[in-house]
């Protein structure tokens, strides 16, 4: 064989094995393809109850609100019982829990820290944005999840987050007003 037809024979099989091997980057076990994608800035936790973008929002006067969204993977009613939350060098910090558990109906999407009073806990003080926190969420019948979630600065973004168990009361108060106020005529 002449040195003119085994130069490209050589060239097309170093180009083989080249893409084979470089194509071969960046898989195995742990591949970026195989990793989970988390886009929010809050933690989740997934198991018989998905707790998703947990995180809590500083408020003006040193406490920050809860805020996380519950999903109830189970064939049955479920609650949300209690709150605590720890530094991560574990020291308590006080959380004021609403008087009624949180109802967690099976396959619905459950807003913690909105309009719904029973869904607000928050923390009394102690909790600057910038910190990091375990919050566990206690259920009544399923096993407790543990989440490392931070403390985010107030934004617009979190504009639906209330500050104080009050501020949710006075806009349920508000909306059942509005919707009186429509069906009775006198909101024209």
């Amino acid at each position: 064989m002449s040195s003119a037809r085994r130069r490209p024979l050589a060239v097309a099989s170093v180009a083989v094995v080249t893409a084979l091997v470089l194509g071969g980057c960046g898989t195995s076990f742990s591949a970026q393809t195989n990793q989970q994608y988390q886009p929010g800035v809050g933690a989740n936790a997934r198991g018989d109850i998905d707790a998703m973008n947990t995180l809590l929002v500083a408020n003006p006067d040193g406490s920050a609100t809860l805020s996380t969204a519950l999903q109830n993977n189970l064939k049955k009613d479920q609650t949300l019982s209690s709150v605590t939350v720890t530094t991560l060098d574990d020291q308590e910090l006080e959380v004021t829990a609403p008087d009624e558990q949180l109802p967690l109906k099976p396959g619905y999407l459950t807003q913690v820290g909105t309009s719904d009073p029973a869904g607000i806990f928050i923390v009394d003080k102690d909790a600057p944005a910038g910190l990091y926190v375990k919050v566990t969420l206690t259920f009544s019948d399923s096993s407790p999840i543990t989440v490392e979630a931070p403390v985010v600065d107030r934004t617009s973004e979190y504009a639906d987050v209330v500050q104080s168990p009050s501020e949710a009361a006075t806009s349920d108060e508000d909306a059942a007003s509005r919707t009186e106020d429509t069906t009775t005529g006198d909101g024209q």
